[in-house]
């Protein structure tokens, strides 16, 4: 059997959300009496996220997917649930009241949770191999967008982890006086953007990231008309060389932006589930 990830967690969540909105998508459109093109594409779609999330919810086979701050966000949902289209679309128009403020601050919980969704895997997948009590307290903080304040000792060697994904998916903490505790201070990481993404990287390397981040377009796009070129012209001598040069100095950035990224990545390693 293959083995379970978090970024197939990640994606899960991806699924689920997508199957939320298309859904909302398809009752509001028959409920406006629209139909043709628009219904049978969202109901197209809804096919196919349905066949890829029930495959993701198969490998999963009954796992708890908690998220971050799911009671402020179910609180929330049973609020705006008792608006209807029309009034949902007033106060998306006005920008200003109490329904939008709710829709507002939903829409932020979601994106921050999206955006940390391979994270949120991580956390699922540690709490699999951890003491049942102690996996409730952290489940049930985690819910409730808390800190979950416990003694290192109780966490088996799991602390510095569990603390790094509390702050990547909001929840600011730190290790202190051998217990996880609240924390207003910054974070020593930042979140950036790689292959649709976000991963963390240490925050002092954030310049050189972004640095060799937009080398690595610039020099791509000098590849992408050189290729062109190549394409309609037999390239003389000096211009094999520009071509070779491009392309050498391209893997660098790769390699460059590796180095940068691979730790993050390594945390990936012995978190899959058989």
């Amino acid at each position: 059997m293959a083995k379970l990830t978090p970024r197939d967690i990640g994606a899960l969540i991806e699924v689920r959300k997508k199957v939320a909105e298309l859904t909302f998508k398809k009752g509001r459109l028959q409920r406006s009496g629209a139909g043709g093109m628009d219904l049978k594409e969202v109901e197209d779609e809804l096919n196919r996220l349905g066949e890829r999330k029930a495959a993701l919810e198969k490998k999963i086979d009954g796992m708890e997917i908690f998220m971050p701050f799911q009671k402020r966000l179910d609180e929330l949902q049973v609020k705006i649930s008792t608006h209807d289209d029309e009034d949902v679309a007033a106060a998306m128009r006005a920008k200003d009241g109490e329904l939008y403020h709710m829709l507002k601050e939903k829409g932020a919980l979601l994106k921050k949770n999206m955006e940390a969704r391979n994270e949120i895997g991580k956390i699922i997948l540690m709490m699999q191999t951890t003491y049942p009590a102690l996996r409730a307290k952290i489940v049930e903080a985690v819910k409730e967008g808390k800190a979950p304040e416990m003694e290192v000792a109780e966490l088996a060697g799991k602390e510095g982890k569990i603390v790094a994904s509390l702050n990547r998916i909001g929840i600011s903490c730190r290790l202190k006086e051998g217990k996880i505790a609240p924390s207003e201070e910054p974070w020593s990481e930042a979140k950036v953007l790689l292959n649709n993404a976000h991963i963390w990287i240490p925050r002092e390397s954030l310049d050189k990231f972004v640095q060799n981040e937009a080398e690595m377009e610039l020099v791509g796009i000098k590849l992408q008309v050189k290729n062109a070129e190549k394409q309609v012209k037999t390239f003389d001598e000096s211009e094999i060389k520009v071509f070779k040069d491009l392309q050498t100095k391209y893997i660098d950035l790769l390699k460059a932006r590796k180095d940068l990224t691979d730790v993050y990545e390594k945390e990936f390693v012995g978190l899959e589930l058989s």
